[in-house]
């Protein structure tokens, strides 16, 4: 039994992957076609099977670790993320590496990977991404299936090419204000969240009701790489907002998309709204709420090492990087405060 790219219709793109399902034996054999993921043309194998629960052994190829992978890997990232590993493994991992087992990865079937990803078109930083993909799985497997050998070398990915990042220019103070008026009271606390609480997106989406420490004013978050902290509450605005939706929600995420019943993902067609509403003319996006966030405690003069734990940096150098971009007017302020003439 087994699943395997279909020979004459499998896609190299998202949403229309095809699937020889092999099942049975001798006269009963079967070889079926099936439309969608591997994630669900393997269920369908398993449907077949009377062995669809076994546990995985130390010898086992690539391709099975797929599912218990990925049952893992949805609580670890956010939604798109999963959909993006979801793909890879659909028009690649399978496909190249399925049969094998870890230990037989060798510098030559990376490199003939690499090869013919490039003959099909793909760019050097999207083959390093499914690289990545591939040793993330791999990574799990050594640490979570007993005896398994992991990998023999290492998986070298293309070179980075040298670029400089343009500077973020937050937005000012008024700016944010003038957003904040326009978003509608649904997304009025997922805003703030970012704008004036600091949290990334997919932190912001997924406060929920037992996350908030009422008594000390303080939200539980979980960051990057599961590393907790507590963010207090940093303006009066968003205290009051949050006390307004807590009195609706006693239990559960703390805002929901109506249409699916679950948390939203992003809210870019809602500030996208809200700007144009605003009269900003330049783009914004969840990261720029957070960015500005970041910059206006600095120009109010917060401690970096205060700051660092409130953004969730690992290191205070990407914390630093936020006081060496500031604004003029902050460093001459602080040049004043020092002569004594402020």
């Amino acid at each position: 039994m087994s699943v395997r790219p279909h020979r004459t219709k499998h896609k190299r793109y998202s949403g229309e992957t095809w699937w020889t399902v092999d099942v049975g034996r001798d006269e009963g054999r079967q070889l079926i076609s099936f439309e969608g993921t591997y994630v669900e043309a393997k269920e369908l194998e398993n449907e077949y099977s009377a062995d669809s629960s076994e546990a995985i052994g130390p010898s086992a190829p690539i391709k099975d670790f797929v599912i218990p992978f990925l049952e893992w890997y949805e609580n670890e990232v956010a939604a798109r993320t999963l959909k993006d590993m979801n793909d890879t493994i659909d028009l690649y991992i399978i496909e190249h590496f399925g049969k094998l087992r870890p230990s037989q990865l060798t510098h030559k079937v990376i490199n003939n990977f690499k090869t013919a990803l490039l003959e099909d078109g793909l760019k050097p930083i999207t083959i390093n991404k499914h690289l990545n993909y591939l040793s993330s799985m791999l990574k799990w497997a050594a640490n979570n299936v007993e005896g398994c050998q992991g990998l023999k070398v290492d998986i070298k990915r293309f070179p980075k090419k040298k670029t400089t990042s343009p500077q973020v220019v937050p937005l000012n103070k008024r700016q944010v204000d003038a957003i904040y008026k326009h978003i509608q009271p649904h997304f009025r606390l997922l805003f703030m969240l970012m704008a004036d609480q600091g949290l990334r997106v997919h932190e912001a989406v997924k406060v929920e009701a037992a996350d908030v420490d009422e008594e000390n004013e303080l939200i539980h978050v979980i960051g990057k790489g599961n590393r907790p902290r507590q963010v207090p509450y940093l303006s009066n605005r968003f205290a009051d907002e949050l006390q307004r939706v807590l009195e609706k929600t006693l239990d559960g995420y703390l805002i929901i998309n109506p249409k699916t019943e679950r948390p939203y993902v992003t809210i870019l067609k809602e500030l996208e709204r809200a700007r144009i509403k605003a009269g900003i003319k330049r783009a914004v996006n969840h990261h720029l709420l957070r960015h500005s966030f970041a910059t206006h405690c600095a120009e109010r003069g917060m401690n970096p090492h205060a700051l660092q734990k409130i953004l969730g940096h690992a290191s205070i150098e990407t914390t630093n990087k936020i006081y060496t971009n500031v604004s003029k007017d902050f460093v001459g302020d602080e040049a004043r405060r020092l002569r004594g003439l402020k």
